[in-house]
Protein backbone atom coordinates (compact mmCIF):
# COMPACT_ATOMS: atom_id res chain seq x y z
CA UNK A 1 0.00 0.00 0.00
CA UNK A 2 2.55 2.51 -1.15
CA UNK A 3 1.33 5.55 -1.98
CA UNK A 4 3.39 8.00 -4.25
CA UNK A 5 3.66 11.63 -2.65
CA UNK A 6 3.62 14.78 -4.93
CA UNK A 7 6.20 16.33 -6.31
CA UNK A 8 8.09 18.84 -4.41
CA UNK A 9 7.67 21.47 -7.52
CA UNK A 10 4.21 21.19 -6.06
CA UNK A 11 4.27 21.51 -2.90
CA UNK A 12 6.75 24.27 -2.92
CA UNK A 13 6.91 26.67 -6.00
CA UNK A 14 8.93 28.68 -4.39
CA UNK A 15 11.84 26.25 -5.20
CA UNK A 16 13.67 27.56 -8.29
CA UNK A 17 14.22 24.51 -11.03
CA UNK A 18 15.83 26.39 -13.53
CA UNK A 19 19.61 26.51 -14.02
CA UNK A 20 22.21 27.97 -11.48
CA UNK A 21 25.59 28.71 -12.26
CA UNK A 22 27.91 28.35 -9.56
CA UNK A 23 31.48 29.03 -10.21
CA UNK A 24 31.12 29.10 -14.23
CA UNK A 25 29.66 25.97 -14.03
CA UNK A 26 25.99 24.88 -15.34
CA UNK A 27 23.95 22.94 -13.10
CA UNK A 28 20.32 21.77 -13.70
CA UNK A 29 18.41 20.92 -10.38
CA UNK A 30 16.19 18.29 -10.20
CA UNK A 31 12.89 18.73 -8.78
CA UNK A 32 13.05 19.08 -4.54
CA UNK A 33 17.30 19.50 -4.79
CA UNK A 34 18.53 22.55 -2.97
CA UNK A 35 21.43 23.41 -4.31
CA UNK A 36 24.87 22.05 -3.02
CA UNK A 37 27.26 24.51 -0.90
CA UNK A 38 30.68 24.94 -1.55
CA UNK A 39 31.65 24.67 1.86
CA UNK A 40 30.38 25.03 5.55
CA UNK A 41 31.62 27.88 6.58
CA UNK A 42 29.89 30.12 4.84
CA UNK A 43 26.72 28.59 4.77
CA UNK A 44 23.81 30.62 5.13
CA UNK A 45 20.78 28.95 5.66
CA UNK A 46 17.31 30.54 3.68
CA UNK A 47 14.41 31.42 5.82
CA UNK A 48 11.77 33.56 5.50
CA UNK A 49 11.80 34.01 8.92
CA UNK A 50 13.94 36.19 11.30
CA UNK A 51 17.04 35.16 13.13
CA UNK A 52 16.31 34.60 16.84
CA UNK A 53 18.19 37.20 18.42
CA UNK A 54 15.78 39.76 16.11
CA UNK A 55 12.61 37.82 17.31
CA UNK A 56 13.83 38.24 20.69
CA UNK A 57 14.02 41.70 20.17
CA UNK A 58 10.90 42.12 19.06
CA UNK A 59 9.55 40.59 21.83
CA UNK A 60 11.39 42.81 24.62
CA UNK A 61 9.76 45.97 22.41
CA UNK A 62 6.53 45.20 22.08
CA UNK A 63 6.55 44.18 25.70
CA UNK A 64 8.20 46.96 26.72
CA UNK A 65 5.67 49.26 24.52
CA UNK A 66 2.54 47.17 26.84
CA UNK A 67 4.46 47.23 29.79
CA UNK A 68 4.97 51.30 29.64
CA UNK A 69 1.39 51.70 28.81
CA UNK A 70 0.33 49.49 31.78
CA UNK A 71 2.41 52.32 34.41
CA UNK A 72 1.42 55.39 32.36
CA UNK A 73 -2.53 54.28 32.38
CA UNK A 74 -2.03 52.58 35.76
CA UNK A 75 -0.83 56.46 37.30
CA UNK A 76 -3.06 58.17 35.04
CA UNK A 77 -5.83 56.47 36.91
CA UNK A 78 -4.26 57.37 40.06
CA UNK A 79 -3.97 61.20 39.41
CA UNK A 80 -7.12 61.53 37.31
CA UNK A 81 -9.24 58.44 37.86
CA UNK A 82 -12.52 59.48 39.16
CA UNK A 83 -12.61 62.77 37.02
CA UNK A 84 -12.04 61.21 34.07
CA UNK A 85 -14.47 57.99 34.56
CA UNK A 86 -17.00 60.45 35.25
CA UNK A 87 -16.83 62.76 32.37
CA UNK A 88 -15.96 60.16 29.95
CA UNK A 89 -18.13 57.60 30.80
CA UNK A 90 -21.33 58.21 33.15
CA UNK A 91 -22.54 54.79 33.34
CA UNK A 92 -19.12 53.76 35.00
CA UNK A 93 -19.36 55.53 38.00
CA UNK A 94 -20.46 52.49 40.34
CA UNK A 95 -16.90 51.30 39.79
CA UNK A 96 -15.53 54.13 40.94
CA UNK A 97 -15.24 54.49 45.36
CA UNK A 98 -17.36 56.94 47.09
CA UNK A 99 -16.92 58.45 50.35
CA UNK A 100 -19.73 58.00 53.09
CA UNK A 101 -22.90 59.86 53.59
CA UNK A 102 -22.35 62.14 56.99
CA UNK A 103 -25.79 60.53 57.83
CA UNK A 104 -23.52 57.45 57.12
CA UNK A 105 -20.99 58.64 59.03
CA UNK A 106 -23.14 59.30 62.12
CA UNK A 107 -24.82 55.77 62.21
CA UNK A 108 -21.16 54.25 61.75
CA UNK A 109 -19.31 55.72 64.74
CA UNK A 110 -20.92 54.30 67.58
CA UNK A 111 -20.15 50.95 65.96
CA UNK A 112 -16.76 51.60 65.41
CA UNK A 113 -16.61 52.43 68.87
CA UNK A 114 -18.50 49.36 70.06
CA UNK A 115 -16.14 47.35 68.23
CA UNK A 116 -13.03 49.15 69.68
CA UNK A 117 -14.03 48.59 72.86
CA UNK A 118 -14.69 44.72 72.25
CA UNK A 119 -11.67 44.47 70.54
CA UNK A 120 -9.76 45.56 73.97
CA UNK A 121 -11.77 43.49 75.90
CA UNK A 122 -10.99 40.70 73.92
CA UNK A 123 -7.38 41.73 73.93
CA UNK A 124 -7.77 41.75 77.85
CA UNK A 125 -9.25 37.99 78.00
CA UNK A 126 -6.29 36.78 76.15
CA UNK A 127 -3.60 38.18 78.22
CA UNK A 128 -5.51 37.06 81.41
CA UNK A 129 -5.51 33.72 79.54
CA UNK A 130 -1.78 33.77 79.12
CA UNK A 131 -1.33 34.57 82.94
CA UNK A 132 -3.70 31.30 83.93
CA UNK A 133 -1.80 29.50 81.68
CA UNK A 134 1.45 30.77 83.16
CA UNK A 135 0.11 29.63 86.72
CA UNK A 136 -1.40 27.00 85.47
CA UNK A 137 1.93 25.56 84.89
CA UNK A 138 3.72 26.81 87.85
CA UNK A 139 1.33 25.08 90.23
CA UNK A 140 1.81 21.90 88.31
CA UNK A 141 5.56 22.46 88.73
CA UNK A 142 4.90 22.92 92.01
CA UNK A 143 2.50 20.01 93.01
CA UNK A 144 5.12 17.56 90.96
CA UNK A 145 7.82 18.70 93.12
CA UNK A 146 5.92 18.45 96.18
CA UNK A 147 4.96 15.13 95.45
CA UNK A 148 8.61 14.10 94.73
CA UNK A 149 9.27 15.20 98.19
CA UNK A 150 6.71 13.06 99.78
CA UNK A 151 8.23 10.14 97.82
CA UNK A 152 11.02 10.74 99.33
CA UNK A 153 10.07 11.06 102.89
CA UNK A 154 8.20 8.31 102.31
CA UNK A 155 11.26 6.20 101.23
CA UNK A 156 13.09 7.22 104.18
CA UNK A 157 10.64 6.55 106.92
CA UNK A 158 10.52 2.99 105.54
CA UNK A 159 13.88 2.99 105.40
CA UNK A 160 13.96 3.94 108.72
CA UNK A 161 11.11 1.82 110.07
CA UNK A 162 12.81 -1.78 110.53
CA UNK A 163 15.93 0.09 113.14
CA UNK A 164 13.16 1.79 114.80
CA UNK A 165 11.49 -1.25 116.61
CA UNK A 166 14.97 -2.52 117.15
CA UNK A 167 16.02 0.21 119.00
CA UNK A 168 13.21 1.52 120.70
CA UNK A 169 11.58 -1.79 121.90
CA UNK A 170 13.47 -2.89 125.31
CA UNK A 171 12.09 -5.02 127.48
CA UNK A 172 11.32 -4.73 130.92
CA UNK A 173 13.38 -7.91 131.83
CA UNK A 174 15.90 -6.62 129.35
CA UNK A 175 16.23 -3.37 131.25
CA UNK A 176 16.85 -4.86 134.44
CA UNK A 177 19.53 -7.52 133.78
CA UNK A 178 21.71 -5.11 132.02
CA UNK A 179 21.23 -2.49 134.83
CA UNK A 180 22.02 -6.00 137.88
Amino acid sequence: MYTESPTLNDAYPEVDTAERTSSNRVHRLRPGEFPRSTGFKNTHVASDRPSITRRIIRALGRFSVVLLIGVGATLAWQSYGGEMVRTWAPSLGWLLPTSPSAELQALLKPVALDLAMMKRSVEQLASNQDQLARKQEQMTQAFATQQAAMRDINQNILALAPLAPKAGHVSPKTAQSTAQ
